[in-house]
């Protein structure tokens, strides 16, 4: 991580804790953040937050690893390293065609993993028709989404006295930059809602790749919020609570008491 506030110059990559954040933030989103020409069947987006203490955030690749590596050969597929993307999870399709994996067994160990895994979830949701009729000129989705995200990470540091930092899935170099450049000045001077000094528990935000740039590496903490990110999106836009929900949902930040700490809904009409 940097070792001052070049973080906010140019979108940089977190590679690995250095004992100058106590939490990270691993963010994910589902749905489309564009307004223009949406249905009735995109009328919902979601950011998920996976939120991992520095100190248990190894336990988690390793046992992580483990399973790729039961599952996969060096836990690689046709050259690059696994990664467990919901998409193509939930479609077996690629390393999760069952040519080559037992998907049985492989869920099985997924949810096990998930469930004595050690993190919080911090989610939002936000619905586009509420959105365009509460404003006539309308937040940028993606931006006032990871707004409420960070100002409920901002007030758990507080509460908590400790500093972390937010990591984002790369959109391209272009996209992370105009969102840097927009969230920054909420970081430095605070929110209508979360103050300055709430916000300066927050000592980054980064962008990275699921995978590393020569496809060996991945960052898991991505992929979690990618998996967990779907089924918290089905139950913000549609009530559904699937198996893999039911397992999480506990570590939705401030269970069963979420509304407002570990979930932003804007709103439900």
């Amino acid at each position: 991580m940097d070792s001052n506030n070049d973080w906010k110059q140019t979108p940089t990559s977190f590679e690995y804790f250095d004992g100058k954040v106590d939490y990270i933030l691993c963010i994910d989103e589902t749905g489309t953040p564009s307004l223009k020409n949406y249905n009735q069947n995109n009328i919902w987006f979601s950011m998920t937050g996976i939120l991992i203490e520095g100190e248990v955030g190894l336990s988690i690749i390793t046992d992580l690893m483990k399973i790729k590596r039961k599952h996969w050969k060096n836990a690689t597929f046709k050259g690059k390293r696994v990664i467990f993307h919901s998409r193509e999870y939930r479609k077996k399709i690629g390393a999760f065609n069952p040519k080559f994996v037992n998907n049985e067994v492989l869920e099985n160990d997924l949810y096990k993993f998930l469930a004595a895994s050690d993190f919080k979830i911090i989610a939002s949701g936000i619905n586009k028709n509420y959105l365009t009729t509460t404003y006539s000129n309308p937040y940028a989705i993606y931006w006032y989404s990871l707004l409420f995200i960070v100002e409920r990470f901002a007030m758990f540091l507080e509460k908590k006295n400790k500093k972390g930092a937010i990591i984002l899935e790369s959109r391209g170099r272009r996209e992370d930059k105009g969102l840097l450049e927009s969230i920054t000045p909420n970081i430095e001077n605070g929110t209508h809602y979360v103050s300055d000094k709430a916000c300066s528990h927050i000592k980054g935000i980064y962008f990275n790749k699921k995978r590393t740039i020569d496809n060996k590496q991945s960052y898991p903490f991505l992929e979690i919020a990618d998996m967990v990110g779907y089924v918290i999106h089905n139950k913000i836009s549609q009530n559904i609570e699937s198996n893999l929900y039911n397992i999480i949902k506990n570590k939705i930040y401030n269970y069963p008491h979420i509304n407002g700490y570990g979930l932003k809904i804007f709103n439900r009409k």
